[in-house]
């Protein structure tokens, strides 16, 4: 790129001639060279392009639990924008360009709201049944008795979620998730989180490990 002096001809150049573009930039005549390819395939580069791709996979596999889980962005960003500025680098690649999700790091949801310290989730084999428990809880900092409980639950070798809600964090009794069919139940990763009764209000999600139990 070159800062030219504009002639009278050269003034009225405003796209390409030959190999050359002229523009304007902050009020100065600029001249640069075409090019004419990008063949910039280096390892490095190849890696990134596996990341980028596979974050897009991810974001769109979340793309329902995103849409509530992240109430409080700011009104110029969208909830698409709001899981990827909190993902960045749950994905890897090696060098053997081997992908990595690290489904324990993601965040479905963000927001200042606290999801029960206790919570957990079981797998009953017998059912196919993931059973969700918690102690009652009332008001306090963080939390509102009417706040409902959500479970965003992926079979990772399907790439399929699905959205659950649960029950309030008042409620003492266990909540249950019948897994589809077709799911093996030792590729699920399962995220709780909370919402305000108005929805506009949510917690960071928490990743739970599924304890196996019988029924």
């Amino acid at each position: 790129m070159a800062i030219y002096q504009a002639t009278a001809i050269a003034r009225r150049l405003k796209n390409s001639v030959g190999e050359q573009t002229f523009y304007q930039r902050m009020g100065q005549s600029v001249v640069k060279m075409k090019v004419e390819e990008n063949t910039s395939n280096t390892p490095l580069q190849q890696r990134q392009r596996l990341v980028w791709k596979k974050m897009q996979d991810v974001e769109s596999l979340f793309d329902e639990v995103a849409a509530v889980g992240f109430p409080s962005r700011p009104v110029y960003q969208t909830h698409h924008n709001a899981f990827m500025q909190a993902n960045g680098g749950v994905v890897s690649v090696n060098d053997e360009q081997q992908v990595t999700v690290a489904y324990e790091r993601i965040f479905c949801a963000k927001g200042s709201l606290k999801v029960p310290l206790d919570m957990a989730v079981a797998f009953e084999a017998e059912g196919r049944q993931l059973v969700f428990t918690h102690r009652a809880a009332g008001n306090g900092t963080g939390k509102k008795k009417d706040d409902m409980l959500y479970a965003a639950v992926v079979e990772k070798n399907l790439e399929e979620i699905e959205l659950v809600e649960l029950k309030r964090r008042s409620d003492s009794e266990a909540a249950m998730f019948s897994l589809p069919e077709s799911w093996d139940a030792e590729q699920l990763a399962v995220y709780v989180f909370v919402l305000s009764e108005n929805r506009r209000k949510a917690s960071d999600s928490k990743y739970l490990e599924v304890k196996q139990t019988q029924a």
